[in-house]
C-alpha cells in the first residue's frame, strides 16, 4: 500500500510539473506588450471566493472539507461526502461579490457545482456633446450597468484510502457591460495528497481557457489562468485547541506575474468539538501592489456541520470592506 501511495504521489507531482512547464513555455510565446498586471479579464476569477477563503487570502490550495475549494482546486471537493456555502462580499461603490457552492457524494466520487457572480454596479450613461464638438460629455439620463459570472462543474475522486485525491472542473466564465456581453469556457485540474494527519499539499491549474470574446467587435481578453501550489497544516490538542497554517504560491500565466497567499485560523477547531470558535489573518502578496487590502481579518463559529464566517478587509482610503457567509460540510 505504501508502494502504490507513492507512486501515485510521485505520478501526481511529475504530470503537475509538466503540465506546469507546458503552460509557462506557452505563455512566454505571447507578446511583451500583453504581459504584465491587469492585462487578463474576468475579475471575478481573480477575487478570493467564499467566506472562510477570503479569509485566509485564498490560500485554498491544499484546503479540504469546504464545498468552496471548488474555486481553488476541485481535487479538494473529493475529501467530501455533502456540502454547501453560501457568501456575500459588499465592496466599494456599490460592487458586490457573490457564491455559491456545493457538493454530494456520487459512489466513489464527489460531483461539486460553484457559481460566483460580481456585480459592479451602474453609472449614468455619457455621451459625446456635439455642441462641444464631442470634448464634453452630456448625460442620456439612462444609466450603464457591469457584471460578470463564472460557475464550475466538477468531479473529485479519492485514492489511496482517501490520503491521495484528484479533480477536474470544467465551466463558463462571462462578462457584461452595456448589454454587451463576452464569455469563454474555463477549464481547471488539481491533485491533493495527505503527507500525514497534519499535512496535506496540493496542486492546480485553473482558467485555462481561451479568450474571452463576443458577437461585438470590442477588443477580446486572455483569461487569468494560473497555476497554484499550496500546502495546510494543522495541529490540533484533544480539547479540540488548534492552530491551521495555509499558504499558496501562484504563477498567473497570462500575466507572467507571481504572488503569495498565506492565511492563519487559530482556536477552537470544529470536528473534535461540537462547538468551534476561531479566529483568522490572511496576508496576501501580489506584484504591483501597493499594499492596499493585502491584510484580512476574520472569524467562523459552527456548531456541528454548520459554520458561519466573516471577514474584514481595509482598503485604505476606500473603506473597509466586509463578507459574511454560511457553509455545510460533511467529510468522507
Amino acid at each position: 500500500m505504501n508502494r502504490i501511495i507513492a507512486e501515485f504521489a510521485r505520478t501526481c507531482a511529475l504530470a503537475t510539473f509538466a503540465l506546469m512547464l507546458g503552460l509557462q513555455h506557452a505563455a512566454a510565446q505571447l507578446p511583451d506588450t500583453e504581459n504584465g498586471v491587469g492585462s487578463t479579464g474576468a475579475q471575478v476569477l481573480q477575487m478570493t471566493t467564499g467566506s472562510r477563503a477570503g479569509a485566509l487570502s485564498g490560500a485554498y490550495t491544499a484546503a479540504q472539507n469546504d464545498a468552496d475549494v471548488i474555486f481553488y482546486n476541485p481535487a479538494g471537493v473529493a475529501s467530501l461526502s455533502g456540502g454547501a456555502s453560501l457568501s456575500y462580499g459588499k465592496f466599494v461603490q456599490d460592487i458586490a461579490l457573490m457564491s455559491a457552492a456545493g457538493a454530494v457524494k456520487l459512489g466513489s466520487a464527489t460531483l461539486a457545482f460553484g457559481g460566483s457572480f460580481l456585480d459592479e454596479g451602474t453609472i449614468d450613461e455619457t455621451i459625446p456633446d456635439p455642441a462641444f464638438g464631442g470634448q464634453r460629455g452630456v448625460t442620456t439620463g439612462k444609466t450603464v450597468s457591469s457584471s460578470e459570472s463564472a460557475v464550475r462543474l466538477g468531479l473529485g475522486v479519492p485514492f489511496a484510502g482517501g490520503r491521495a485525491r484528484v479533480g477536474i472542473a470544467g465551466g463558463l466564465a462571462s462578462t457584461t457591460l452595456a448589454g454587451a456581453t463576452r464569455s469563454a469556457p474555463l477549464f481547471d485540474a488539481g491533485a491533493q495528497f495527505s503527507v500525514t494527519s497534519a499535512l496535506s499539499l496540493g496542486a492546480s491549474v485553473r482558467n485555462l481557457g481561451s479568450r474571452l470574446s463576443g458577437t461585438t467587435a470590442d477588443a477580446s481578453s486572455r483569461m487569468p489562468s494560473e497555476v497554484r501550489v499550496g500546502a495546510a497544516f494543522q495541529t490540533t490538542k484533544v480539547s479540540g485547541v488548534g492552530v491551521q497554517i495555509s499558504a499558496d504560491f501562484i504563477d498567473r500565466l497570462n500575466e507572467g506575474t507571481t504572488g503569495f497567499a498565506a492565511g492563519i485560523e487559530a482556536g477552537l477547531m470544529p470536528g473534535l468539538a461540537r462547538f468551534g470558535a476561531v479566529a483568522r489573518v490572511g496576508y496576501a502578496a501580489d506584484p504591483g501592489d501597493t499594499g492596499l487590502g493585502a491584510l484580512r481579518l476574520g472569524a467562523g463559529f459552527s456548531i456541528a456541520h454548520i459554520a458561519v464566517d466573516y471577514t474584514y478587509q481595509n482598503l485604505d482610503f476606500f473603506g473597509a470592506t466586509h463578507r459574511v457567509g454560511v457553509r455545510f460540510a460533511t467529510s468522507r
